[in-house]
């Protein structure tokens, strides 16, 4: 990895994981010393994380990032975090009537921690095609995943407009996302690459072990993704996992109605939504305009209450109610 790796950094790194945890879930006296400790940790991090890379037990995985990564942080703030996806891999390794490995396409793998949680959740079930178009999150998804014969990373940008110009726009926190050069108001003359359907991207993976998932998760780009992937859907037919944040859609020139209206002509009738903390919200079959406007006005809206849904979606109603049933299951538990 291109990264440096520093003692100075990875104490500081997990110092503020240890924080972030104590900030909310520990009592009120410990909540208020953890965050004044936070302010005076986290500028600390910024400077001696600087080009560093830090290593954190992901998903019963110790896995290599750069030190400004959210993830560890956000899983000790909210400890459902991603539950629901590795419970949505567990209902399709139920509802598969074969012993034989499954297999995921993952757009926007950053570091492989979509191969820790399903590794966690199903050991040794899946066939992994990781998608990441920032190749330095590429190399530590690579790097983190190399003895796990069962999984292939490629450094590409998914889209529709296959051959179009793109660049990355980092958010800081190492989670770039794709940006089509031609539509965006920045002046800058930036490219980083061209864009390549799923369906071109994933054809050789897909040949050769079918696809019963895809993940994608890219920062308002979900849907043009799920486009660029048409015959990829209509031949396998894979339950989907992506994320329904209406203020990214609607930058990247989208709209909820048109992703599920899409989604609708391809067969795909039973979804499944979650909160952004990883909390069950509700199931529907076939979603009208009233629904998708309801959406659209919980998340979307100047002040909204939830800044996104995950959402699962399958061609299967009976993969939907084995997801709902499991989470109401570990719910009660």
């Amino acid at each position: 990895m291109s990264a440096f790796r520093s003692k100075l950094a990875q104490c500081t790194f997990d110092a503020t994981i240890t924080l972030h945890s104590l900030s909310a879930h520990s009592g009120l006296l410990g909540r208020s010393l953890a965050r004044a400790a936070l302010k005076a940790v986290l500028p600390i991090l910024r400077v001696v994380g600087n080009d560093q890379a830090v290593v954190a037990t992901v998903y019963g995985q110790s896995l290599a990032m750069p030190a400004r990564h959210p993830l560890p942080a956000t899983m000790a703030l909210f400890p459902q975090y991603n539950r629901p996806f590795g419970l949505a891999a567990e209902a399709i390794v139920h509802s598969s009537t074969s012993n034989a490995h499954l297999a995921v396409i993952d757009v926007g793998a950053n570091i492989g921690d979509t191969i820790a949680i399903l590794e966690q959740s199903c050991p040794a079930r899946w066939h992994y095609l990781c998608i990441e178009p920032d190749p330095a999150i590429a190399e530590f998804c690579t790097a983190n995943h190399a003895d796990n014969d069962r999984v292939q990373v490629r450094q590409i940008f998914i889209g529709e407009d296959e051959g179009a110009d793109v660049w990355l726009q980092d958010d800081g926190r190492a989670n770039p996302s794709t940006k089509r050069q031609d539509i965006m108001d920045s002046q800058s003359q930036q490219r980083d690459g061209k864009l390549v359907r799923l369906d071109t991207a994933s054809n050789c993976f897909a040949t050769s072990y079918g696809t019963d998932l895809i993940k994608v998760d890219t920062e308002g780009y979900d849907f043009h993704v799920l486009r660029s992937g048409q015959n990829l859907l209509r031949t396998y037919q894979p339950a989907l996992y992506f994320e329904l944040f209406p203020k990214l859609l609607l930058e990247a020139m989208d709209s909820v109605e048109a992703g599920f209206n899409y989604l609708a002509g391809l067969g795909y009738r039973y979804f499944v939504f979650f909160t952004n903390r990883g909390d069950l919200y509700c199931t529907v079959t076939d979603p009208d305009h009233i629904f998708l406007r309801g959406l659209e006005n919980i998340a979307g809206g100047t002040s909204p209450l939830l800044p996104y849904f995950d959402v699962f979606a399958s061609v299967h109603k009976n993969v939907c109610d084995t997801l709902v049933e499991m989470n109401i299951d570990r719910a009660a538990k």
